[in-house]
């Protein structure tokens, strides 16, 4: 259980800590250049709250866990980077089929961003906890 319990807390630290960066860098200045009408004025941290949340529990489930009991970071590097451009992906996709003034300037940078972002936060989580960090 605390195994279980250090890798949420891994995975989770390392994903927000990233995605704060990518976010302020990288997507929102995309998303005030194409869809600035869209933002909210104040960010909604309960919603974004409950997508971490839920987002890294589901990234242990499905990748992290299982790479883990197979000691291999690789693994959860590879799984994750899937379930990354499948989230994303689906997100972006989404939004580029419904939404005018929707760019695939933003659809190739979130998908990149989210697929390397929950890839590498799967991987360095499972490297951590196994040992194999190196």
């Amino acid at each position: 259980m605390f195994q279980v319990l250090g890798l949420y807390v891994i995975t989770a630290i390392i994903f927000l800590g990233l995605d704060f960066m990518g976010i302020k860098f990288l997507i929102r200045p995309l998303f005030d250049k194409h869809v600035p009408q869209l933002l909210a004025a104040e960010l909604r941290l309960g919603a974004a709250a409950a997508f971490y949340l839920f987002y890294v529990a589901g990234l242990l489930w499905l990748i992290s866990l299982p790479a883990l009991k197979e000691g291999q970071p690789l693994q959860a590097l590879i799984g994750g980077m899937i379930l990354g451009a499948l989230c994303y992906g689906t997100y972006e996709m989404t939004n580029y089929a419904t939404l005018a003034g929707w760019s695939i300037e933003q659809v190739a940078a979130d998908m990149l961003w989210g697929t390397l972002l929950t890839g590498f936060s799967a991987w360095a989580g499972v490297a951590v906890l196994s040992g194999k960090l190196a």
